[in-house]
């Protein structure tokens, strides 16, 4: 079945959100979020006394005419969020129904309205073994093209790791990162590293099915890799059910940890949970959002 979009009435249900970065980020232009920095721009902050090589055109000339003392006005600068929504297009993501790619663009889309309603420039990012690029996406009427953005995208190849190492080393804004991905790549922990000390503000939405994480299976299987097409037979005892558990539970903790060092938020989603419960209960919940 084809990915169909978000809802109008899930929209109309984010309006009244916005993203909360924890710092300021540099942009490229000036946006509506006014920063905690000083600068020039129609918003009035407060008075200061003037030093020398201050620019004499925001001298207020009442109060130096009254008081006979220097002072100037500062003003807020505004700036812009970038906000950049990286979506796992590895070939694990085409499993669950409904599938984990499918959750990631609704969550994407979610994500996106928000920063587009807010003013903030939306760089939507496909991680797959092509070279990085994102281009910015501004204003409400905006949200179509992002969502036959998302529409035209599809799950294909292994090559979630090196594509975040690609997007971590790009020449792009800093900005709050939103990482859509089943995670299933066990070398992604450090390309985690490597995006957080390009001085991103992480979000790792980890989506995951529950077959994935409690896999009911039993007797002679061929297992066959998504991502790669490899296949192992194998006989699911009691026995290989516990190692895979043991091992899934050391991959989730390395991502866990790899984002708990970067400062990152570690979200893990199903695949069946509705995207505004998502952005609602563990966004909301966190801060990510107002």
């Amino acid at each position: 079945m084809a990915w169909d979009g978000v809802p109008t009435e899930v929209l109309a249900r984010l309006e009244r959100y916005r993203l909360q970065p924890k710092r300021t980020h540099a942009a490229a232009v000036r946006g509506e979020r006014l920063s905690p920095r000083k600068g020039i721009s129609i918003e009035f902050a407060d008075y200061r006394h003037y030093v020398p090589g201050d620019d004499l055109r925001h001298l207020d000339w009442n109060i130096l005419a009254r008081l006979d003392r220097p002072y100037l006005r500062t003003y807020q600068d505004e700036q812009e969020l970038p906000v950049h929504l990286l979506l796992d297009c590895s070939a694990s993501m085409a499993f669950g129904e409904p599938t984990k790619f499918d959750a990631a663009r609704t969550l994407a889309a979610c994500l996106g309205y928000i920063g587009l309603i807010a003013g903030d420039a939306v760089y939507p990012t496909a991680l797959h073994h092509q070279p990085i690029e994102a281009r910015p996406l501004r204003g409400r009427a905006a949200f179509g093209r992002l969502v036959e953005w998302l529409r035209t995208r599809q799950p294909d190849g292994k090559h979630l790791a090196a594509s975040l190492q690609r997007f971590a080393h790009a020449n792009l804004p800093t900005g709050m990162v939103f990482l859509l991905s089943d995670g299933l790549d066990e070398t992604l922990p450090d390309a985690l590293r490597a995006l957080g000390g390009r001085r991103h503000e992480v979000v790792f939405l980890h989506i995951l099915s529950e077959v994935e994480l409690n896999p009911d299976l039993e007797g002679d299987l061929r297992l066959i890799d998504a991502e790669t097409g490899e296949a192992v037979d194998i006989t699911a005892t009691s026995g290989v059910l516990q190692e895979y558990q043991r091992r899934l539970k050391a991959h989730l903790y390395a991502l866990q940890d790899a984002c708990r060092r970067i400062g990152a938020h570690y979200i893990q989603v199903r695949n069946t949970t509705p995207a505004h419960e998502v952005i609602i209960r563990e966004l909301l919940a966190r801060g990510v959002i107002s």
